[in-house]
């Protein structure tokens, strides 16, 4: 089992790059979503017992403001940035963009469509 990785602090968390995974299929959805697929990448069980393919792939429907959110996970804009830039864009409150971002980077980090880069 991988040592668990030290706690960020806040301030880490926010300065921290998400980069969104490869993705190799995108379907445009009513109302501005998008279906996208991104590699499988099987381990353990998945790759042993049930021999997932290397090819396989993973498919999420995104609303509008996740296809937005996806995009800026480029490795460059931090999460503080994308956070901003998300509250500007739907003048919503800084501190309510915050939380939303955040959830949602969290929620596509379990999921492995982003990872985090923390300088």
């Amino acid at each position: 089992m991988a040592p668990k990785p030290p706690a960020l602090t806040r301030d880490q968390a926010m300065n921290a790059k998400p980069v969104a995974a490869r993705v190799v299929a995108r379907e445009p959805l009513p109302g501005g979503g998008e279906r996208i697929k991104v590699p499988f990448h099987p381990s353990g069980v998945y790759k042993w017992l049930l021999r997932v393919p290397e090819t396989a792939t993973k498919r999420f429907d995104l609303d509008p403001m996740g296809v937005e959110v996806l995009a800026m996970c480029d490795g460059q804009k931090s999460v503080r940035y994308i956070a901003q830039r998300f509250a500007k864009t739907h003048s919503l409150n800084p501190h309510e963009a915050e939380q939303a971002v955040v959830a949602f980077i969290q929620m596509m980090m379990r999921k492995g469509i982003v990872s985090v880069v923390v300088d």
